[in-house]
């Protein structure tokens, strides 16, 4: 029987890498809106796979890494690989086709409520309670106040969006899944489920956009190289690193976090001021993660 270990309680440190994931992948939406100007939702999932995987392995190499695992956990590391990029990636690239990155981001904040009643019942530690819950609704509400145009009818077809919200509750069932490798190290974990994406997405690739047939613009090809090095290789590593230490439920604030550095991205590179709203919406979020994570009784 596996043996339980149990979750700590978020330090500083903890919510700094919170903080980093969610400036890293919320900036995945633009980059995938560059990257389709070129390359199909299933090219672009291959290369920032297969590009992250390579870069995963060389680290391991660099650092004299053993990416060995029990042989019991190849079936989960490889369901969580496809759980974790090669479905989602997929689909968010599906969805961007027809739905804008600010939409886009407000439904992928349907996670932590995936994430919420998956926690409850698969793990024995990290079950619902009404303060998570109110935390729930706090958070989501500051996505709301962000992004409140987002899911206006002309954002996007139904269809695109639901092909969003899928990959949401995908990202939510791999964290679940995360929580039962905790012996395995962040790294090793990372490497070792993009590598087996990898090998999945690679035939796929050659079959239907071979890369000899691929033309693209220097624009869209960094979008590409940004993808598979930012919020594929280290995202997976702070995403894997964060399950392992706090629970899947504490790493599903990210949902909050990811739509509120999408704009903060927007107006850094293309100048769009932020508004009183966003601040608003950053005290929601904030306010939501403190109550979620019941840090407010011990202020």
């Amino acid at each position: 029987m596996q043996e339980h270990i149990e979750l700590r309680a978020p330090a500083l440190k903890d919510y700094l890498s919170l903080l980093t994931a969610s400036a890293i992948w919320g900036s995945t939406f633009l980059s995938n809106e560059i990257a389709l100007v070129d390359f199909s939702p299933m090219a672009i999932t291959a290369y920032r796979i297969i590009g992250a995987a390579l870069i995963l392995l060389i680290i391991c190499r660099w650092f004299n890494r053993s990416l060995s695992l029990d042989r019991g956990d190849w079936w989960l590391v490889a369901a969580i690989g496809v759980l974790n990029s090669v479905v989602p990636f997929t689909l968010i690239g599906w969805g961007q086709l027809t739905v804008d990155s600010s939409t886009t981001g407000i439904l992928l904040a349907t996670s932590p409520f995936a994430t919420l009643v998956m926690s409850h019942f698969l793990t024995r530690d990290d079950r619902f309670t009404w303060n998570k819950a109110l935390g729930l609704a706090l958070g989501f509400s500051g996505v709301f106040v962000l992004l409140g145009q987002g899911l206006k009818v002309d954002g996007g077809p139904v269809s695109g969006m639901l092909l969003i919200m899928l990959a949401a509750c995908c990202y939510a069932l791999s964290s679940i899944l995360i929580r039962r490798l905790r012996k395995v190290s962040s790294l090793a974990l990372a490497a070792n489920t993009l590598v087996i994406s990898g090998v999945i997405m690679l035939p796929l690739l050659l079959a239907i956009d071979p890369p000899w047939q691929q033309t693209f613009n220097s624009t869209s090809l960094v979008a590409i190289v940004y993808l598979a090095v930012g919020p594929t290789a280290l995202g997976y590593i702070l995403r894997t690193q964060i399950v392992k230490n706090n629970g899947a439920v504490f790493m599903s604030n990210v949902g909050y976090l990811i739509p509120l550095f999408a704009v903060f991205w927007g107006w850094l590179l293309l100048g769009s001021a932020p508004t009183a709203n966003m601040f608003l919406a950053l005290l929601l979020i904030l306010a939501g993660i403190a109550v979620g994570q019941n840090r407010l009784k011990k202020i």
